[in-house]
Formats: structure tokens, sequence, C-alpha cells
């Protein structure tokens, strides 16, 4: 009986990742990281082309072209292989999101029927299906499902190391190799692969107390912070890292590990995984806390505007959810996953507020609307004029790139976008015909209110009655050359 309830969940889960792919629209980092491929299959280099995603103007940017440098090689591979075979676009990018999505639940249900048993692997899948941050990683191609794929693996073959009792099994391998993908999908160097192993020989001899844990997210805080070269003294350095562990308790604690319970004795697979996992943990929380503090000095903006326009961030947290339910269920004398007995009237109340939430994603999916202008323009911009966008949002050039990719998915064309904060002297620019001489298009986006000057009209791009009211797109009106 109890499993027709997990099948059933299970079932509701697929439908649930089904629906973000066809609902959501796709995420910024998307947009930007297919912009990348898009160029390299169009000229053999990978750039973005319209500048830093992160200007060093808090208010404006500049079209340059911005290397890859081969920072997500792993990542850009598999896009390009995909778009190799399906062409570049934003439909295939969402079958791509659904179809890792899919994929890792089934690696999830595979190892954990190899290592636990079927009944055990189908609650975990079906409690996995239901993950909030995994369902919108399926809408919004994000990385967090195949990341998760590859931390499996990893926990997987850690776990058949211990059990092959010798200290060169071949299956120390394995989490060598996925560390090195992880890393290659984040953008850094594949050499901290080997800090990776020593830390991994490390905590076979140490125990993480909660001591050494505050201090190993503050130690990483800090090292990230002097390598972005912002002060340590930053007062933005305390509240981030208690917002970061405030993320952790929900997105790990709050999200998981409440559905399995910590009983049983404590096995040498299961202090091992344990004490990785903490590791891991400790790393992550200090590096959310970083990026908030780092976003907040570069956009020149309130620290507490940057969390809630980055509240997101701490689902990076959500690649501990295995090897910490793993690290449980290891135990001897584990009763694992169930909502039978005491508590079981708290698990299914979690998993019916976890479907309210997810509903209430999937009802209000985002904006679409920069993509909604991108396809319009797509269809009606010529070869040579450019856009100015127009949005006082902290993420404004990232939302750029998702009209360009909408517009231009093949990378082939030579138009230019050009972001301005609504407080500047953009409509001077344009008169002044220097920089944006080449400017015919106009796009508001809802925080910047653009009103556009004499000479440009309204456009009505199809589909605005799908979108915010408050996106405008406008063009020069052409009764003659608008920098002549």
């Amino acid at each position: 009986m109890e499993n027709k309830f997990w099948k059933g969940l299970l079932l509701i889960g697929i439908l649930m990742h089904i629906l973000a792919a066809v609902l959501m629209p796709l995420g910024l980092d998307a947009h930007a990281h297919a912009s990348y491929v898009s160029d390299e299959m169009d000229d053999g280099e990978a750039h973005l082309e319209w500048g830093e995603l992160r200007p060093d103007a808090p208010d404006s940017s500049t079209p340059s072209e911005v290397p890859a440098d081969d920072k997500w090689f792993a990542w850009h591979s598999l896009i390009e292989m995909w778009f190799g075979i399906f062409s570049p676009s934003i439909a295939t990018l969402h079958v791509l999101g659904l179809i890792g999505g899919l994929g890792c639940l089934a690696a999830i249900f595979l190892a954990t029927t190899n290592l636990f048993g079927e009944d055990q692997a189908l609650r975990l899948t079906a409690l996995a299906s239901i993950y909030p941050p995994l369902i919108r990683a399926a809408g919004r191609f994000y990385q967090e499902g195949v990341i998760l794929t590859i931390v499996v693996l990893a926990t997987y073959s850690i776990i058949k190391a211990v059990r092959d009792n010798r200290d060169l099994s071949y299956w120390w391998i394995v989490p060598l190799l996925c560390a090195a993908i992880i890393l290659s999908f984040k953008g850094m160097p594949i050499w901290y692969v080997i800090p990776a192993a020593m830390a991994l020989l490390l905590v076979k001899r140490i125990e993480i107390g909660k001591i050494k844990f505050v201090i190993a997210a503050i130690i990483v805080e800090a090292v990230i912070l002097y390598r972005n070269e912002i002060s340590l003294a930053n007062p933005d350095i305390i509240p981030a890292l208690l917002s970061a562990f405030i993320g952790y308790f929900i997105f790990v604690h709050c999200g998981m590990l409440m559905f399995s319970r910590d009983d049983g004795i404590d096995t040498e697979e299961s202090r091992l995984i344990t004490k990785g996992s903490s590791l891991v943990a400790a790393c992550l929380i200090g590096w959310v806390a970083a990026l908030w503090v780092t976003e907040a000095v570069a956009l020149e903006t309130g620290f507490f505007d940057i969390v809630f326009s980055f509240r997101n961030n701490p689902r990076y947290l959500s690649l501990l959810i295995i090897p910490l339910w793993y690290s449980r269920m290891l135990k001897s004398e584990s009763k694992g996953i169930t909502f039978r007995g005491a508590g079981g009237n708290t698990v299914v109340a979690a998993i019916c507020f976890m479907l309210l939430v997810n509903a209430a994603v999937l009802a209000s999916t985002g904006e679409r609307g920069t993509e909604v202008i991108g396809v319009h323009l797509g269809d009606e911009i010529d070869e040579g004029e450019d856009i100015i966008f127009i949005a006082n949002s902290p993420l404004s050039v990232h939302r750029m790139y998702s009209i360009k990719f909408a517009m231009d998915s093949d990378s082939d064309g030579d138009n230019l976008g050009f972001w301005r904060h609504n407080d500047t002297d953009w409509h001077n620019e344009l008169l002044e015909c220097d920089t944006l001489k080449d400017v015919n298009w106009i796009v508001n986006y809802p925080t910047g209110y653009a009103v556009a000057p004499e000479g440009w009209v309204e456009v009505e791009f199809e589909g605005s009655d799908r979108v915010d009211e408050n996106y405008r797109l406008y063009t020069w009106s052409g009764e003659n050359e608008r920098c002549s």
C-alpha cells in the first residue's frame, strides 16, 4: 500500500518536470551559455559578443567580445553536441533540460536500488522528483540536474571503493573524474581536483564538528573574496554567511533531510559519506556567501537587495541531498524513508507543502518578455541595426542575452546590444549619434520605464498580451536616417 503512494508521487513529480520544461522560460545563465556555444559553432571561437555579463560600470554596458577561454568546456561540449544534432534554439534546450532532469531521477533510482533495494530507491526517487530546485533546473535548463547525476555516480563509487577494502581500488578514480567534470561545468580550474582529492583523504582521518564546519565555511568565503579583490573588512561578510546558513537549512534540511530518519548505528561507510558531505556543504555555504558579497560590490547595491535578486543561489546545495541521504541509509538498522510510525504525519504534510510550492511556481513561471521580444526582433531587425536595452535590474546584461539568443540563435548576425540604466543620459546619447549611432531599436524592461524620444514609434510585438504590459519595443520611425 505504501509503495502505491510513492509510485503515485513519482508520476506526479515526472509530470511536474514535463510541465516545467513546457511552461518555464530558460534561465538567464542558460541563454548566456547557449550564446557562447552558438558563437563557437558559427566562427570556431566561443565569445559573448555583447560584452561582459557583469560590466565594470554599474549602469551601462558596451559591446565587446568576451571569450569563454574553455572555462565551461564540459558543459559547453554537451550543449554543442545537442545543438549539432537538433540545431540551436530555445525549444531544443528545453528538451535537453527535461532529459537532464529525468536522467537524474533514473540515476538516483538505479544507484539506490543497487545499494539499498528497490523499495528505498522508489521512495528516494519520488522525493527527488518533487524537489523544487530539480524541477526548476529541468524547466530553466540549469545545471543542477546533470551535476546531481554526476554526484550520484561519485557517491556510489566511493561506497563501492570502501566496500572493496583496497586502498588503491579503481573505484576511487571515478569520484576524481566526476569532480573534474563538475569543476568544468562551473567554470573553475581543473587543478582544483587536487585539493578536492586531499580533502577526501583528510576527511577519513578527522571529525568535522559544528565548530570546524563553520570555520571551513568562513575560510572558503574569505579566500574567494580575497581572490575577487574584495576587502575582508566588508560589513556584508557576516550577514552573507548567516544568510547562506539559512539557505542550507531551508534547501537541505527542510527541503529533504526531514524525510529520512537519522536512526541506526554509524558504519565506516556512513561516517565517510557524512564527513565528506559536511566538508562539501561548508565549502558551498562559504561560496554562496562570497557570491552574494561579490555581486553587491560589483553592482554597488544593498546586500539584502542582492540576496533577494539572487535568492535561488542556495540551490547549488541541492547536490548534497543524495550523499546526505545515503549517509543516513548506510547506518546499520536504518529504517530509511517511510511515512509510517512516529513523524509520519509530518512527512505527509511536508510532501503536500512541496507539491503546493511546485504548483505555485509552475502557475507563475517567470518572465518571458525578453524572449518574446527577441523572437519578434529576429523576424524584423535588419543587418547592422543595434539595440539599446533600458533596464534597472541587477541582471540587466544577462537579460539582454536572452534577447540575443532568441533573436539570433545561430549567432551569425552582426547586430549589437547596449544596456543602459534608465537614470543615465541615454536620450542624449541617442541624439549625439556617437556610441549609439546604429541603434534602431529600444527595448524597455519593466523596471526601466523608458519613454522614447521624439521620432521613435512603439511597435506591437506578437505575444505582448502574454507578458508584463510595461515591456515596450520602439523603433526609429524611418522617415529619414536617424544619424545622417
